[in-house]
């Protein structure tokens, strides 16, 4: 059996879909289909994650019977800052086998498939400063009290977000260890002829190895060594003082108690003789709470805050692989904050929180809610690796299709005092034309979008080809005369990247450095350029050598007598671009190289250039681009 799916009325963040406080059947804050294997909660912090999970947990209890009790701080507080007075969080299971479900008999029902399912849910309310709980289960609202062996067959293993394992797997009257081995077959104990229990093998070692200590501690020499009779004397005579005349008892050595449980207790767990780091610790702590899972009878769900935990990003990935492995009836709901394992983890098993304490909502990325394509799942495993995860955890994505846009963004940004990490903005290169299939991770099945405001950043790519006669036409014609239409090419961009949140802004003829050439930062260009084109130079040589701030000065006063001649001789604007951004697409010049010295001018002259890229015309997209994910200007209309 597994959880099919949460729903959560007025918990934490999550308050109702209508923002009622009223608790009722269609209204739940949240609704959550999970995968009956591999879940994962994703999303920037105070998104909702661990309220899931806790909500979990909070229905079905844990193995480690933790006490687990609402406070009134678990009461949902609106936008108007008022705190609700009820809450409800309901668990439905399914994909029982028969025996599973004659557990549950008193709760559990068939759906219109035939299918066994069983409802469990928490009801609380909030009196006199108290949260009153309850657990129910059943196929009606009013349901009935689910209570001693059906509860405990539901409890699930939680594993905290800062587990300290080192505790854990140490010895202990509270040793998680020796809970998880009580409860595997090996330890279960064989009867009598008479119905006695039979003494565990265990047992009998401890008490061999018991009887052999105190052999040692009762003689003065033993098989030619030293005893410890002198010191079983002076604790004898020591102890004897303090008890009563009439107690007759004696202080004895011993390991342990000849007793299973007791036995147990006393084992720690350890991988090697000196003390092993927090990232192995946690390593083996999980591998001993999966020894639980495999044998137990009940639910096998296992909730795990935070998995990487101490885990640097290659044992990262060898954990959640060894998870994916694992049988079919094993359920883990997981939460992440790590870039590495959002890359490697298929799409259909993510789940993107988003929100903040006033509301959150949750979006499943199953395909059968997104509007992506089977290919574009294939895709994105493929190419969706750790640095265009970020996406997962910001309140804002721009999406471009290269280095220099991924270099030169930020600046720009910085300059229009938009600084993309106060306003938690992810820029994910993609790195080709692909941008589409990103854009489309926000796309729901019905074509709404997610809440994350996004900037898809493209160029229209519409090549000049004949600067003297100022003739335009696209990279894939022949055909001078065949010159595409540019509003057509326009609108074949919105239609493909623009859905509610998601918009493109596109440059207004040919790439991000010819419009920047266009414009009013040109003379920082034609120097970027010109000093990249150097660099580019002596990358070919066999010894290569950086270039220094004597030779920069000479490449801009060089680039500017080009500039002064153009003009000179009459050329036009769109041709002294053309001829500036010639560098970079004869590839004479590196446009990443280009971008990293091009950003370097812009902040080194910004009391210029802050006010040209506010006013600049040609760059106006990038600043739209900008504005979409942060916020707009004071005088929107300026742009």
């Amino acid at each position: 059996m597994h959880l099919k799916r949460l729903k959560i009325w007025n918990f934490r963040i999550f308050g109702t879909i209508d923002n009622e406080a009223t608790i009722k059947t269609d209204n739940p804050g949240i609704e959550i289909s999970f995968d009956p294997k591999l879940n994962v909660l994703i999303g920037e912090n105070d998104s909702g994650k661990t309220a899931i999970i806790d909500a979990i947990r909070y229905v079905l209890g844990t193995r480690t019977y933790d006490n687990q009790w609402l406070t009134p701080d678990d009461l949902h507080v609106n936008q108007d800052e008022v705190r609700a007075e009820e809450l409800k969080i309901e668990c439905l299971f399914t994909g029982f086998t028969h025996k599973q479900a004659g557990q549950f008999l008193e709760w559990i029902h068939t759906n219109e498939k035939n299918e066994y399912e069983l409802n469990v849910w928490l009801s609380a309310t909030l009196k006199d400063h108290k949260v009153v709980q309850n657990i129910r289960a059943g196929i009606d609202d009013e349901g009935a009290f689910i209570e001693g062996g059906a509860r405990d067959l539901l409890r699930a293993t939680y594993l905290k977000p800062l587990r300290d394992a080192d505790t854990e797997l140490s010895p202990g009257y509270r040793s998680r260890l020796a809970q998880i081995l009580l409860n595997h077959d090996v330890f279960k104990k064989d009867k009598n002829e008479d119905g006695t229990e039979k003494s565990h093998p265990l047992e009998d070692l401890i008490e061999e190895a018991n009887k052999k200590i105190k052999d040692f501690f009762e003689k003065e020499e033993i098989e030619g060594i030293k005893g410890g009779l002198d010191v079983t004397k002076a604790l004898q005579k020591h102890s004897k003082a303090f008890l009563h005349t009439k107690d007759s008892r004696k202080p004895v050595f011993n390991i342990s108690e000849p007793l299973l449980p007791r036995i147990l207790r006393k084992l720690g767990l350890e991988l090697e003789k000196h003390k092993t780091g927090l990232g192995s610790m946690n390593k083996l702590f999980m591998a001993t709470e999966l020894l639980q899972l495999e044998i137990e009878e009940g639910l096998r769900l296992a909730l795990i805050e935070e998995l990487e935990a101490h885990l640097h990003p290659q044992a990262q990935l060898r954990v959640i692989n060894a998870l994916r492995d694992i049988g079919s009836e094993t359920q883990f709901i997981l939460s992440t904050h790590s870039t590495t394992l959002s890359s490697n983890i298929p799409l259909e098993n993510l789940i993107l929180c988003y929100g903040q304490s006033s509301g959150a909502k949750v979006f499943s990325l199953k395909n059968e809610e997104t509007g992506l394509e089977e290919d574009d799942y294939e895709f994105l495993y493929r190419f969706l690796d750790a640095t265009k995860s970020n996406l997962f955890f910001s309140r804002g994505v721009i999406i471009v299709e290269g280095d220099a846009e991924n270099i030169l963004l930020p600046t720009i940004a910085d300059l229009l005092e938009r600084e993309l990490y106060k306003y938690g903005v992810s820029i994910v290169n993609v790195g080709s034309t692909a941008l589409l299939r990103y854009a489309k991770i926000f796309k729901r099945l019905d074509g709404s979008s997610l809440p994350v405001k996004v900037s898809v950043v493209s160029d229209l790519d519409i090549a000049q080809i004949s600067p003297g006669e100022n003739l335009v036409q696209s990279k894939k014609k022949t055909n001078s005369r065949d010159i595409p239409d540019k509003k057509e090419e326009i609108n074949k961009l919105k239609e493909r990247f623009s859905f509610g949140n998601v918009q493109v802004f596109h440059s207004p003829l040919w790439t991000m450095e010819y419009d920047l050439a266009t414009g009013s930062l040109k003379k920082y260009l034609n120097h970027s350029t010109y000093i990249s084109q150097l660099i580019k130079s002596r990358s070919k040589a066999k010894s290569f050598r950086w270039i220094n701030e004597t030779e920069v000065d000479e490449r801009v006063s060089k680039a500017d007598k080009f500039m002064k001649k153009w003009v000179e001789k009459g050329f036009s604007e769109e041709y002294q671009a053309y001829l500036i951004y010639k560098r970079l697409n004869d590839n004479m010049a590196s446009k990443s190289v280009n971008a990293q010295w091009l950003a370097k001018m812009l902040k080194e002259n910004k009391s210029d250039t802050i006010e040209l890229i506010k006013s600049d015309e040609k760059i106006k997209y990038i600043r739209d681009a900008i504005y979409h994910v942060t916020e707009p200007p004071e005088d929107a209309d300026n742009g």
